[in-house]
C-alpha cells in the first residue's frame, strides 16, 4: 500500500469545504490521490443490512454521478457503502472513503481490496485518526461529520430510523448541504430511515439527473444508437421484454401485459421500478415511453 501523507489545515490539498466547520479535523491522514479532495463531490449512504433493491440504486447512483465528473465519497462499510464506492470505480470515476479508524486499520478487513482498488483507480482514503488507531465502533458517527463536509450533498439510500446514515444526514443540514434520499418501501425496515427524512424535507429523487439538475449540472438526454444498445444491455434482465417493446412506440399498461402474457398488476410493478431507474416514464394518456 502507498505511503500515508498527513495534510494540515494550511496545505492546499486540505479539503476548502471543511474549513467551514467548527469542529474541522487539524489534519488528515491519507492514502491515494489527496488532490481530488476538492473535487465537485456527493456522499452516498445507507445501512449495512441493505437489500438487494438499496445496493442496485446505490450502485447506480454512483456510476452515473462518477460519469458526470462527480466524486462520490462514502465510509467504506458494508452494505450501500461498499456499493457506492464499486459503483464509482466501475465507470473510472473518482471516490473517496473515510474511516472511522487510523489508516493502518482498515475496516472492515473484508475491504482492503475494495482500498486497494479505491487507489488504483485514482481515488483516496482518509482519516482524522493516527494511523495505528484501532477502529472502535461506537466513535464511527464522529466521521460522519467528515463524510457529508466534503459534499455538496448527501445522498441517503437506505436507512434503518436510527443509524448511521441518520446521523450523517443531521451533520449534513447543520452544515448547510443539501439532503437527498431514494423512496422505499413501507413494509422495508431499512427504508424507514429514509422515508422519515423525505417526510423532514429531504429531496426525494428517483434518478441521477435528480441531484446533477441540484448542483446545477446538465446532462444531455439524447442518445446516439450506440448508447441505446448500451442502455439496453445495462438494463436488469427482469424489464427487458417491457424496455423492447416500449423502442417499438408507447404503450399502455394493458397492452404491454397483453404483448408479454402477463397480469397487470406485475407489469405495473415492473414500471413503477422502471420509473424510478429513470428507464421510463408515463406521458399524458398513461402511454409509457423510453426515457
Amino acid at each position: 500500500m502507498e505511503k500515508i501523507k498527513i495534510i494540515e489545515k494550511t496545505d492546499e490539498n486540505y479539503p476548502k469545504s471543511l474549513l467551514e466547520l467548527e469542529d474541522a479535523p487539524k489534519k488528515l491522514y491519507v492514502i491515494g490521490n489527496e488532490k481530488i479532495l476538492n473535487n465537485r463531490a456527493i456522499a452516498i449512504v445507507g445501512s449495512r443490512n441493505c437489500s438487494e433493491y438499496g445496493e442496485r440504486y446505490a450502485t447506480k447512483f454512483a456510476r452515473e454521478l462518477s460519469k458526470a465528473g462527480i466524486c462520490v465519497i462514502s465510509g467504506l462499510a458494508v452494505g450501500i457503502d461498499t456499493a457506492a464506492h464499486k459503483g464509482a470505480k466501475s465507470y473510472k470515476g473518482k471516490t473517496i472513503a473515510v474511516l472511522g479508524g487510523g489508516l493502518n486499520n482498515i475496516y472492515p478487513p473484508e475491504n482492503i481490496g475494495l482500498v486497494n482498488d479505491i487507489i488504483k483507480n485514482g481515488g483516496c482514503v482518509i482519516s482524522e485518526h493516527e494511523p495505528d488507531k484501532k477502529p472502535i465502533l461506537s466513535e464511527f458517527p464522529k466521521r460522519n461529520r467528515i463524510i457529508s463536509g466534503i459534499s455538496e450533498g448527501v445522498l441517503v439510500v437506505e436507512a434503518l430510523h436510527r443509524s448511521g446514515s441518520s446521523v450523517t444526514a443531521k451533520y449534513a443540514y447543520e452544515q448547510g448541504r443539501k439532503v437527498f434520499c431514494i423512496p422505499s418501501n413501507l413494509g422495508v425496515k431499512t427504508g424507514v430511515g429514509t422515508n422519515i427524512l423525505i417526510q423532514k424535507g429531504a429531496l426525494l429523487v428517483m434518478k441521477p439527473n435528480d441531484i446533477l439538475e441540484q448542483l446545477n449540472i446538465f446532462i444531455n438526454d439524447g442518445k446516439d444508437e450506440e448508447d441505446d444498445e448500451d442502455e439496453e444491455i445495462n438494463i436488469e434482465d427482469e424489464y427487458k421484454d417491457i424496455y423492447k417493446l416500449l423502442k417499438n412506440k408507447p404503450l399502455n399498461i394493458n397492452a404491454i401485459a397483453k404483448s408479454l402474457n402477463k397480469s397487470i398488476v406485475e407489469i405495473n410493478q415492473k414500471l413503477g421500478m422502471m420509473e424510478i431507474c429513470g428507464y421510463v416514464k408515463c406521458i399524458p394518456g398513461n402511454d409509457y415511453i423510453i426515457v
